[in-house]
């Protein structure tokens, strides 16, 4: 409903990995567009307008978005100090709440890390 966005697109990437951000990426790529399917979809079953898909001529894209960036992100980060700049806030997980609402605010952070060493042991 955002005025600013287009009424149609040629290519949509899907990245939430929620079904009805799917259908809306079939409902906005124009006929003959591409939608790449990049989030991962919950196992099982999952809805979306595949009537589209035949009468817009609509081309679905799978795309893995992971492989071994892990190890070569790793090995970057341990070497270059600057990146930790970068980390905004680092915030105890029993206080998520607080963290992704600093995250959602650009004007206050940048990266949000959730401190999952701060969990107290289980009793």
């Amino acid at each position: 409903d955002d005025a600013g966005w287009p009424v149609e697109v040629d290519t949509a990437v899907e990245a939430s990995g929620v079904a009805a951000g799917l259908d809306t990426c079939l409902r906005l790529v124009r006929r003959g567009g591409v939608v790449v399917q990049l989030g991962m979809l919950p196992p099982g079953q999952s809805p979306f307008a595949g009537n589209l898909l035949v009468s817009r001529e609509i081309e679905l894209r799978g795309a893995f978005r992971f492989d071994g960036e892990f190890d070569d992100a790793l090995r970057l980060l341990a070497a270059e100090p600057a990146f930790d700049a970068l980390v905004s806030a680092v915030v105890p997980v029993r206080d998520a709440a607080s963290a992704f609402e600093l995250a959602a605010d650009r004007s206050r952070s940048c990266k949000v890390l959730l401190d999952f060493g701060a969990v107290p042991a289980a009793v």
